[in-house]
This record gives C-alpha cells, sequence and structure tokens, in this order.
C-alpha cells in the first residue's frame, strides 16, 4: 500500500499514471473532486463511464459482484464506492479481502473514518490519498498556480490578505479562487477586489480583531467581537485561541531581545506562525512588556477554562479581556 495525498495523485493522473485501487481519506471535497475529474479525463473513454455507489445503501454481495463485473459493457470503467465506513465492520473486512484488482478498472473507496479502522488487505498497487499538509511556501505558491491556470495573477498585498482572512483550507480557498476569477475581468487580482469579495470568517475577522486589540481600537475590537460571536458556536472558543496564539507570539518577541533589522519570514519559521501576525507582534512590542503579554495569556485560559465549565456569558468576558488588554 502506498500512502500519496490529493495533490500528488492527481499530477500523476494527469501524466497517465494509475493505481489499480484507491482509497480516499480525509475531508477535502474539493481535491476528492479534482482527483476524480483527473481519473476520468485521463483513464476513461467516456463519464459514462464512471460508476458511482454508496457503499452503504448496498448489501456487500451486490458491491462484490458489481465490481467483479466490472467492464462487460465498456472498454474502461472506475467505480466509485463512497461511504464505505457505513457498512458494518464484518462486511467491510469482507470487501477489504475479496475485492479483486482488475486491468480495465480503477477501484475507488471512500472511507471517511479514523484510519486506523482501515481493514487490512493484501491487494497490491493499492494508494492510501490523504489530504496533502502545506506548508507556508506551498500553500502560496498553490494559490498563485490555482490564478494562474485561469489566466490570472494576484498582487502579494491580495495574497496575504486571502491567506489570513480564510481558514487556509484547500476547499474554502478553491471556492474563494473561483468567485474571485470570475469577477474580476482583468489579468491582476487587486487587495481591493479580494477584500470586498471573500466570505467573512472567524478567522479573518479574528486576525483583525487581534489587530485592533494591537491598535488600542476597542471600539473597533468590541464591533468585531460581536459579528464574530453570531457566527456558531464555535467561535469563542476559535476566537480565544487566535488571541491567544498572538499574544504569545508577543510573550516570544520580547524574550528574543532587540532585534533591529527583523527578517519576518524567518521569524515566522523560528516561531512557527504566520510573517504577517510575526510582523503585526512586533510592531506592538513597545506597548506589551513580556510581564503584560503573560497576564494575558494568564486571563485566556481562565477565560477559556470559565466557558468550557459553563455558566459565564462568553461575550461579556471577551469584552472584559478586549477593555483590560488594549493598550
Amino acid at each position: 500500500m502506498v500512502e500519496t495525498d490529493y495533490l500528488e495523485a492527481i499530477k500523476k493522473a494527469e501524466e497517465g499514471k494509475f493505481q489499480p485501487v484507491y482509497i480516499f481519506l480525509g475531508g477535502s471535497l474539493y481535491l476528492k473532486d479534482r482527483l476524480i475529474k483527473s481519473l476520468c479525463d485521463n483513464f476513461l473513454s467516456t463519464e459514462g463511464d464512471l460508476e458511482i455507489r454508496e457503499a452503504g445503501e448496498c448489501n456487500l454481495e451486490e458491491l462484490l459482484e458489481n465490481q467483479e463485473s466490472a467492464c462487460l459493457f465498456s472498454q474502461r470503467r472506475i467505480l466509485y464506492l463512497k461511504n464505505v465506513q457505513e457498512l458494518k465492520a464484518q462486511e467491510r473486512k469482507e470487501l477489504f479481502q475479496r475485492i479483486n484488482t482488475l486491468g480495465n478498472q480503477i477501484l475507488i473507496l471512500e472511507f471517511e473514518a479514523n484510519p486506523e479502522e482501515l481493514p487490512p488487505t493484501e491487494l497490491s498497487g493499492v494508494a492510501l490519498v490523504k489530504d496533502p499538509i502545506l506548508g507556508e511556501k506551498q500553500l502560496r505558491n498553490w494559490i498563485i498556480g490555482s490564478f494562474s491556470k485561469k489566466g490570472k495573477r494576484i498582487s502579494p498585498d491580495a495574497l496575504e490578505f486571502l491567506l489570513t482572512h480564510t481558514d487556509r483550507s484547500l476547499d474554502t480557498l478553491s471556492l474563494e479562487i473561483e468567485k474571485i476569477s470570475l469577477y474580476e475581468e482583468g489579468n491582476l487580482i487587486s487587495l481591493e477586489t479580494v477584500e470586498k469579495l471573500i466570505t467573512p470568517s472567524i478567522e479573518g475577522t479574528g486576525f483583525d480583531l487581534v489587530d485592533a486589540v494591537f491598535s488600542g481600537k476597542r471600539g473597533k475590537a468590541l464591533n468585531l467581537l460581536n459579528q464574530i460571536l453570531f457566527m456558531g458556536k464555535e467561535a469563542p472558543g476559535r476566537l480565544i485561541f487566535l488571541l491567544f496564539r498572538n499574544f504569545k507570539l508577543l510573550w516570544q518577541l520580547s524574550g528574543l531581545g532587540q532585534v533591529k533589522k527583523p527578517d519576518f519570514f524567518k521569524l515566522a519559521q523560528k516561531l512557527g506562525d504566520h510573517p504577517i501576525a510575526v510582523k503585526k507582534a512586533f510592531e506592538c512590542l513597545n506597548s506589551y512588556s513580556r510581564e503584560k503579554a503573560q497576564q494575558a495569556l494568564e486571563a485566556l485560559s481562565e477565560i477559556d477554562r470559565k466557558i468550557k465549565q459553563g455558566g459565564e456569558d462568553p461575550h461579556l468576558l471577551l469584552e472584559k479581556f478586549i477593555l483590560e488588554f488594549s493598550p
């Protein structure tokens, strides 16, 4: 069994290199769709030779019979069994033991569960496909490349805004890239266009809130807090994480001593964060002592504990934090 990720599997499919069996892990719908399209475009004669079955809606014998009688009516076929995890444990085990590899068929097994629950298989030519783990540089290159395929270029400030104001999942970014590309008639994607079009996220609004807190703009920070808390039940926890991350950066930077000519990319690599977040924290060092940053981290830990225990209003707790820790 070979482990790979969706981007690498897509690249190989476009080169005409296929595996007889793919096991889809990970939750990226965009990348799954792209890989299936690449397989269809490069392996099949027509899209009609792609057959999709919901594994949980069929019994085991029906699935096996369907797989074994693969290509009676077409030269090549792709059989895509979705949600294999919905089969009973014994049925999953039998499926993985009894399926065959056929030269004129690609078999895709979608398994949206813990990879450790995968049944053992003795099949050769199996690709275990996972979501890619992209570093900062890879993610930037992927975004630039995605726009390039649509005949567009994105300005550096627009790219930074896109990275800091979305949740960075490839599903989210792909939708934003599609929307921006359709809207922008020219070749260059500007910051103004990105600011106008991207869908507000907790991460993006939280980034603006942190900026407002660090800048002492309490009114703006409180307004942004109201917006974030309307974004769902998970919003307070994610906001606390963002605040903690940025105050931790302040605390880390204050311990480095005087840095006359900072290289924010190298600092970001050292501290494990985004260059823009490091730059923003660095600019606010004069407003926060190391002791004050430590107090903020302790206060956020206490807020998180109180919210998880219940009985205290997250809105009020976070409002007090903003008022206390804005310079």
